[in-house]
């Protein structure tokens, strides 16, 4: 822009709308202080109640010899070849729809259908 009028008058009302809303912030956006305010000394309560909490937790003494985590007997079902999960049953189970190949085929052609001699068609 090569009108410096034009861009001194752009900057002017820039500086006023930016004096006018400094001065009504604080009508339309000042609650935010005290919200602000409030929330930090709640954090601090609760930081303080959480230390106090954690201070009260007693943990059962450690006996030597005696395993931390005490584990039984590994449960895993019987399948036909142990394997647990992604194999259920037998080959007929895996594919519960069908062999896809089978079905994607054409029974039966125009020809045929319509009654034609095989001769028509070459």
């Amino acid at each position: 822009m090569a009108n410096f009028v034009a861009r001194d008058d752009i900057w002017k009302i820039h500086i006023s709308r930016e004096n006018t809303a400094s001065k009504s912030w604080k009508t339309k956006w000042g609650f935010l202080t005290s919200e602000y305010q409030e929330m930090f000394d709640n954090s601090k309560t609760m930081r303080r109640d959480a230390k106090e909490k954690a201070e009260e937790v007693v943990f059962p003494p450690i006996e030597d010899g005696k395993p931390l985590v005490q584990s039984g007997p590994k449960i895993i079902p019987k399948t036909t070849g142990q394997f647990v999960g992604w194999k259920v049953g037998t080959e007929q189970r895996l594919n519960p729809f069908g062999n896809a190949a089978n079905e994607s085929r054409p029974r039966q052609n125009l020809a045929t259908k319509l009654g034609w001699p095989k001769e028509a068609l070459s």
